[in-house]
């Protein structure tokens, strides 16, 4: 099963420990960091995700509310990838925050 989610992300700026190069719009190379439970409260997990830009623009270090659509293909993330649901963008290091905002079916 593929969970699919619409979510709002923010990258950090270079100069801010962000990514020290732009990423093209559709890319595997972040990680997706999110918590379990109501509001997140829960243990957070990583999920190897695909990311794509709805725009079809490049994730720019410093975007912020940048529109994406995520998909993994790990079960367990139906658990963790909620509407309201806050993660971490991670690539060796925390890159950015995201806010999942629905479900795609």
């Amino acid at each position: 099963m593929t969970v699919r989610a619409k979510a709002l992300i923010t990258l950090l700026a270079s100069d801010q420990g962000g990514l020290p190069h732009e990423l093209p719009f559709r890319t595997q190379s972040l990680v997706i960091c999110a918590c379990a439970g109501e509001y997140g409260s829960g243990p957070s997990r990583p999920f190897q995700a695909a990311i794509t830009s709805d725009d079809e623009e490049p994730l720019i270090p410093g975007d912020r509310l940048h529109v994406v659509t995520i998909a993994t293909t790990d079960d367990d993330a139906v658990d963790y990838l909620r509407p309201g649901g806050r993660f971490r963008l991670w690539c060796g290091h925390d890159v950015g925050t995201g806010i999942v905002s629905r479900r795609v079916i």
